[in-house]
């Protein structure tokens, strides 16, 4: 009984911690931030909030939990009696893992990658991987997306859409992994509450058509090799 109750407690206050943190991305978003289309942000995303309408955040980008987004740096504030300005520009079609911190002044992308723990002072060029503290450049997001891609098999796959049915157990994953070393989930639930500006319909056609598009690639590039 206690236990049932504790748990009812946590899913409120887990509840309401989401909503919160909804309404102050609404809130930021009202003074001025700039968030694409299809735009994923993860909980506990922190924004600039003295200076929001310096971001910008394109289509199809996705954000991951605790990341720190600054326009401002007050380094000099002690000494100099000013705090530095500058605009953050993250373009269409990048990510930026979790707890990444993005630094003033820096552009990401397109289709750029900023791996989980990095600190950005210095903008990504298109296309490029970077990791560590401070950030540097080690690959290219499509080497990545090859490479990942290529360890996909039938056999290794999961659709989402059975284990939001509970056709597909936890147990099961984790023999699939252990079979494979490694395995993946395909499409997005059927409503996920951290996508911005989306239409989730769409969001499950587009995954399923890349996956597919990818693969025949791959297929393709293999038989001709």
């Amino acid at each position: 009984m206690v236990l049932e109750m504790l748990k009812k407690v946590n899913r409120i206050f887990t509840y309401l911690a989401f909503k919160k943190d909804r309404m102050r991305l609404r809130g930021l978003m009202k003074r001025g931030l700039k968030v694409g289309k299809n735009v994923y942000i993860f909980q506990d995303v922190e924004i600039d909030s003295g200076y929001p309408y310096l971001i910008e955040i394109g289509d199809n980008c996705r954000i991951g939990k605790d990341v720190l987004i600054l326009a401002h740096d007050a380094t000099t504030f002690k000494d100099l009696g000013i705090t530095r300005l500058a605009r953050v520009r993250i373009l269409e079609g990048s990510f930026v893992g979790q707890r990444a911190i993005i630094l003033p002044g820096v552009t990401i992308g397109p289709r750029a990658m900023v791996a989980a723990g990095s600190v950005v002072n210095r903008s990504v060029p298109e296309g490029r991987a970077v990791a560590g503290n401070p950030a540097r450049p080690y690959t290219t997001y499509a080497e990545i997306i090859e490479r990942v891609g290529s360890e996909a098999t039938d056999e290794n796959i999961f659709d989402f859409a059975n284990i939001e049915k509970g056709s597909l157990t936890p147990n099961a994953i984790k023999e699939r992994i252990d079979r494979y070393g490694i395995a993946f989930v395909k499409t997005v639930p059927t409503n996920d509450p951290f996508y911005v500006n989306t239409n989730m319909d769409e969001i499950r056609r587009n995954a399923e058509d890349t996956y597919n598009m990818f693969k025949m690639k791959l297929y393709s590039k293999n038989e001709n090799n």
